[in-house]
C-alpha cells in the first residue's frame, strides 16, 4: 500500500508538471510554472512594500530622473513589441515601477512583479543611459522570463515529489506559496535582497535584457562593456552587486556572441 501511494503521488506530480509548462519569451526555452501571475504579484508587491517602508528614497533628482526615463522608455518599447508579436501574456502580472534608494551598495534588483530598485552605489558604474539600460534590461528580463515563478516552482516540485497521494491531491498554495517565496528570494532575514538566480537564469537575463535594450534603441555593445567595467571595479575593491548577480569572463563572452547572432527584432 505504501508503494502504491508513492506511485500515485509520482503520477499526480507528473500530471501537474505536464499541465504547468510555459515558454520563455525571446529564447523559447520551456519552463515549469506552477503559480499564477496574480499569486506571484501579490507576494512580490507585499515584500516590495515592506522593503520600501524602511528604505531611504534617493534625493538625487537628476539620477532619479535618468533612471525613470530609461525604465519608462524600455517598458514602452517592450510592451509595444510584445503586443505586435501577440505575446502580451508575458506581461501579465507586471506593474513596472522604478526606484533609486540611498545606499553606497553596488546593487539593483527586480521583484517578479516588475518593481525595480537601483541602489545609488551602482550609478558609479551605470553612469550613462546605455549602462543604466544594461542593468535595467537585465532586471526586466528576470520578470519577463518569469524566473521568480520558475524558481518557486522548482522548489515546489522538490516538495511535491515523494509526498503521499493525499498530500498531492490536497495541495494548497496559500501559506506554502509564502514560504516558497521567502526561501526562493531570501526574504525574511534580508527583506528585498534576492538570492542569486541560477547561472542559466543569469545568462538568459543577460540575453533577453540585451534584446530589450535593442528594441528600445540603446547600444547593445554597452552590455559587455558594462560587465567589463564591473569586473574592473570588483578587482579594485568590494562590489556588492556580485553577491546577487554573478559575473565573469564567460558571461561577457556569451554576451558578445549573442550580439553577433542577434536577430532583427
Amino acid at each position: 500500500m505504501k508503494r502504491s501511494s508513492k506511485t500515485i503521488s509520482a503520477v499526480l506530480a507528473l500530471a501537474l508538471l505536464a499541465t504547468s509548462c510555459g515558454v520563455v519569451s525571446f529564447t523559447g526555452r520551456r519552463q515549469i510554472l506552477l503559480f499564477s501571475d496574480s499569486e506571484i504579484s501579490a507576494l512580490s508587491d507585499a515584500s516590495y512594500s515592506e522593503f520600501m517602508s524602511s528604505a531611504s528614497v534617493s534625493t538625487d533628482v537628476s539620477a532619479t530622473r535618468m533612471l525613470k526615463e530609461v525604465g519608462s522608455r524600455m517598458v514602452a518599447a517592450l510592451e509595444s513589441y510584445m503586443r505586435s508579436h501577440g505575446e502580451t501574456s508575458a506581461l501579465s502580472g507586471l506593474n513596472w515601477e522604478f526606484q533609486l534608494v540611498r545606499s553606497s551598495e553596488v546593487n539593483a534588483f527586480c521583484m517578479p512583479s516588475g518593481k525595480i530598485v537601483f541602489y545609488e552605489g551602482i550609478l558609479k558604474y551605470a553612469d550613462t543611459p546605455d549602462y543604466i539600460a544594461v542593468v535595467m534590461g537585465h532586471e526586466m528580463a528576470h520578470a519577463i522570463a518569469k524566473h521568480g515563478n520558475e524558481r518557486m516552482s522548482q522548489q515546489s516540485v522538490m516538495n511535491l515529489v515523494g509526498s503521499v497521494a493525499s498530500e498531492v491531491i490536497g495541495y494548497k498554495k496559500g501559506a506554502d506559496a509564502q514560504v516558497l517565496f521567502n526561501l526562493g528570494f531570501g526574504l525574511g532575514s534580508q527583506v528585498g535582497v534576492l538570492l542569486p538566480y541560477s547561472r542559466k537564469h543569469e545568462y538568459e537575463a543577460d540575453q533577453i535584457g540585451m534584446y530589450i535594450m535593442d528594441i528600445a534603441g540603446y547600444d547593445v555593445n554597452a552590455a559587455p562593456a558594462f560587465w567589463e567595467k564591473m569586473i574592473s571595479g570588483k578587482t579594485a575593491g568590494k562590489n556588492d552587486f556580485f553577491s546577487t548577480h554573478p559575473s565573469d569572463a564567460k558571461r561577457i563572452a556569451a554576451l558578445k556572441e549573442a550580439i553577433k547572432t542577434k536577430p532583427n527584432l
